[in-house]
C-alpha cells in the first residue's frame, strides 16, 4: 500500500509538470525554440522577440504583424524516480528487489526531487517594431527526503524491517505565481556593413501567491510508536491565492547585428527590477503535531504574521526576485535549407528562477520541404543537459509549430513539450 501511495504521488507529480509552459518569469509563446534546444536568441522574431531579445523587432524577417493565444508549453524534472519507472509498476505490486533499488537510488540523490514550473500566454502580438505579452508563469520545487521515501516505500518499521527512527530532515517544498505584462520597442540603424538594432522591454509584474515549506526536525520514533511533525510554512493569504501580493516594474535591454546570413545578438534581462513581495500579505504557519500511542496534540490550524517567523524564512521571502540574467546569441544561414543557430545564458545573482540558471547550446532548422522545418537541439544546463527535437507547418502567415525536450538533471529525468499556433512569425 506504501508503495503504491508513493507511485501514485510521482506520477500525479509528472503529470502536473507536464502540462505547464515555460520555465521562465515571461514564458516563452514559440514552440519553435523547444524544438532548437532553447537556443532561439538570433532566431526569435515577432511575437517571441519580448521573451528573447527585444532589439530582433527591428531585423529583416520580423513581420509587420504577428499573434498568438494561449500557446501551450511544459518540461520538468523529476528523480531519481522518474514517470517512466513509475508506469512499469501501475496498478501492479512494486517487486522487493525494485523498491530496494529505488531506496538506494533516492539515498544517493538525497531525496526524491520535482522541479515543476508552468505557464499560460494569454497573448502575444507585435506590429512592425512593437510587441506586447500578457503571462502567467509558475515555478515550484519539492524534494521528499530520504527518511520520508523509505516511510512511505517500506511503512513505519523502515526497509530493515528493524524498529529504528526515520528522519524528514531535507524535505521542502516552495512555489511562486507571478503574472508579467512586457511592452518592447526596437530601434534599427542600417549602416554598409548591416544592420545595428537596439531594443528595450518594460515590465511590470504581479506576485499572484507565493508559499515555502521546510522541515525542522519531522521525524518517525522507532517501530512506529510516534510521529513527531515539524513543518513550518509561509505562504502569501489564502483568503486570495492569486491576487496581487506584490508588484514592481523591471527593464531589459538588448541588442543585436545581422549582416548577410550571419546574425546575432546580447541581452541583459532584469538589468533593473523593483519587484517585491508585499511582507504583510504573508502568514506564517508553524505547523507542528506529534501523534503518538497515549499523546497527541496539533497546532496545525495556527496563523500568525510573517513576523513571527524564524530570520532565515524571513530572508528567504525578501530574497524571492527577480534578478539579472546575460544572454549572447547568434544564428547562421549556411543555406536556404540549413540554418544553425548557438545560445549562451547565466543568472548573474540568485534570486527567483526566471529559467535556467544557466544554459550552453546548438541548435538545428533543416527545411527539405520548404515550409516543413524540422528542428533539432540540444544544451548543458545546471548539472545535466535537455536534447530536443521538434517541426512544424507554415501555410501562408498561419503556422503551427510543435517542439518535445528530454530533459535530464543528476539523476532526474523529464519530458517536456511545447504546441503553438500563431500568425506572421514562429
Amino acid at each position: 500500500m506504501s508503495a503504491r501511495l508513493f507511485m501514485r504521488g510521482a506520477a500525479a507529480l509528472s503529470l502536473l509538470a507536464g502540462v505547464r509552459g515555460a520555465l521562465a518569469q515571461l514564458p516563452d509563446p514559440s514552440a519553435a525554440s523547444v524544438g532548437l534546444g532553447n537556443n532561439y536568441l538570433a532566431r526569435a522574431r515577432g511575437f517571441a522577440a519580448p521573451v528573447w531579445n527585444p532589439a530582433n523587432l527591428g531585423l529583416s524577417g520580423n513581420p509587420r504583424l504577428s499573434f498568438t493565444i494561449l500557446p501551450v508549453r511544459g518540461a520538468a524534472d523529476l528523480g531519481p524516480i522518474s514517470l517512466s519507472d513509475v508506469a512499469q509498476y501501475g496498478g501492479s505490486v512494486l517487486p522487493d528487489a525494485v523498491r530496494d533499488r529505488w531506496m538506494a537510488r533516492i539515498e544517493a540523490n538525497g531525496g526524491q526531487r520535482g522541479r515543476l514550473g508552468g505557464g499560460v500566454t494569454y497573448v502575444a502580438l507585435s506590429a512592425r517594431r512593437f510587441a506586447f505579452q500578457l503571462s502567467t508563469a509558475l515555478d515550484g520545487e519539492v524534494n521528499l527526503a530520504p527518511g520520508a521515501a523509505e516511510a512511505i516505500l517500506y511503512g513505519n518499521v523502515g526497509r530493515t524491517g528493524v524498529a529504528r527512527e526515520l528522519s524528514m530532515e531535507g524535505s521542502k517544498l516552495s512555489a511562486a505565481v507571478t503574472t508579467t505584462a512586457a511592452m518592447s520597442y526596437a530601434h534599427a540603424i542600417d549602416f554598409v556593413e548591416g544592420r545595428l538594432s537596439v531594443g528595450v522591454t518594460g515590465k511590470y509584474i504581479v506576485g499572484n501567491a507565493l508559499v515555502h515549506g521546510q522541515d525542522r526536525g519531522s521525524r518517525i520514533a522507532a517501530g512506529g510508536s510516534g510521529v513527531d511533525l515539524r513543518f513550518p510554512v509561509v505562504l502569501s493569504d489564502s483568503g486570495s491565492p492569486f491576487g496581487n501580493h506584490g508588484s514592481g516594474l523591471a527593464l531589459d535591454l538588448g541588442a543585436a547585428w545581422e549582416a548577410g546570413p550571419l546574425s546575432g545578438g546580447v541581452v541583459l534581462q532584469n538589468i533593473v527590477s523593483s519587484f517585491a513581495w508585499n511582507r504583510h500579505d504573508f502568514v506564517y504557519r508553524p505547523i507542528e503535531a506529534f501523534y503518538g500511542g497515549d499523546t497527541s496534540y496539533s497546532s496545525t490550524d495556527v496563523y500568525l504574521p510573517l513576523d513571527s517567523a524564524p530570520a532565515d524564512v524571513r530572508d528567504w521571502v525578501a530574497d524571492q526576485r527577480y534578478t539579472p540574467t546575460l544572454a549572447v546569441g547568434g544564428a547562421a544561414h549556411v543555406s536556404r535549407r540549413l540554418t544553425l543557430s548557438a545560445d549562451a545564458r547565466g543568472q548573474l545573482k540568485r534570486g527567483m528562477r526566471s529559467a535556467d540558471r544557466s544554459h550552453v547550446g546548438v541548435g538545428a532548422e533543416l527545411r527539405l520541404i520548404p515550409f516543413v522545418p524540422i528542428r533539432l537541439g540540444g544544451a548543458l544546463i545546471p548539472a545535466g543537459h535537455l536534447l530536443s527535437a521538434g517541426f512544424g507547418v507554415e501555410a501562408g502567415p498561419a503556422n503551427i509549430n510543435f517542439g518535445i525536450q528530454s530533459r535530464t538533471v543528476g539523476n532526474q529525468s523529464a519530458p517536456g513539450a511545447a504546441l503553438a499556433i500563431g500568425f506572421g512569425a514562429r
